[in-house]
């Protein structure tokens, strides 16, 4: 049976690999604060689609290139 220190370490090196293989895929991490009432949302849509964070957010920012820039104040 591994020790706790063994299966940290196994983590670590998973997480690692999984960070690498993302990366070689062009994806870069980031970090964002969001309102409650975002959070909700997303975790709402999450559910609704059985998708990841990532992909919901993914998601939602390219559909953003989808409509008309406008400005703004508009």
């Amino acid at each position: 049976m591994a020790t706790l220190k063994q299966r940290r370490k196994t983590d670590r090196d998973r997480q690692q690999r999984w960070r690498d293989r993302q990366r070689e895929q062009g994806k870069k991490q980031i970090s964002v604060m969001l309102s409650l009432k975002a959070q909700i949302i997303l975790n709402r849509e999450k559910r609704r689609t059985n998708a990841s964070t990532s992909d919901v957010i993914e998601r939602a920012i390219l559909r953003l290139a989808e409509f008309p820039k406008t400005k703004p104040d508009e």
